[in-house]
């Protein structure tokens, strides 16, 4: 069993899969390092936009009260949504769409928190607006940034 795969992204996963139905989210991919070449590859053959892609994490171990283990990942997601090259009102609307996903993803978080379904820093939430451009898409979103701890004693003993 690996923290990755067997903790972070079957936590996660339901949580970006609530977009598709309440923000229109077609595609939800992990990427294989920390690049987009998976985002890059399926936008060859399927509709990616709006889209959520999340880095594969990197994570450290943190002992609490001598019993429970934590996976503390640094998650990084972005929300893609196509837009049209200068056209103001179009990308305006892509990052609001963008936007309002990233806003649920983090409550969805925070109310998991307050469940202690995760140990989710707030302080450490880094919420940013970017351009995905490959030549022939333009997708405007945003990159979320935030420590995320998830109960690992499974994966560590």
């Amino acid at each position: 069993m690996n923290p990755t795969d067997h903790i972070f992204w079957p936590y996660l996963l339901p949580i970006l899969q609530e977009q598709k139905t309440r923000n229109g989210i077609v595609y939800i991919q992990m990427s294989d390092a920390n690049g987009m070449d998976r985002l890059m590859g399926d936008s060859r053959s399927e509709d990616v936009y709006p889209g959520i892609y999340v880095l594969r994490p990197k994570y450290a171990g943190q002992l609490i009260d001598n019993h429970l283990m934590l996976a503390k990942f640094d998650l990084t997601l972005f929300v893609f949504v196509q837009g049209r090259p200068d056209d103001y009102e179009s990308e305006d609307l892509a990052y609001q769409h963008a936007e309002t996903v990233v806003s649920e993803i983090v409550k969805h978080l925070q109310h998991d928190r307050f469940e202690y379904r995760n140990y989710l820093e707030f302080d450490s939430i880094r919420i940013e607006p970017v351009i995905y451009s490959t030549g022939v898409d333009a997708a405007y979103g945003y990159e979320l940034k935030l420590k995320l701890g998830l109960a690992g004693n499974e994966a560590f003993c």
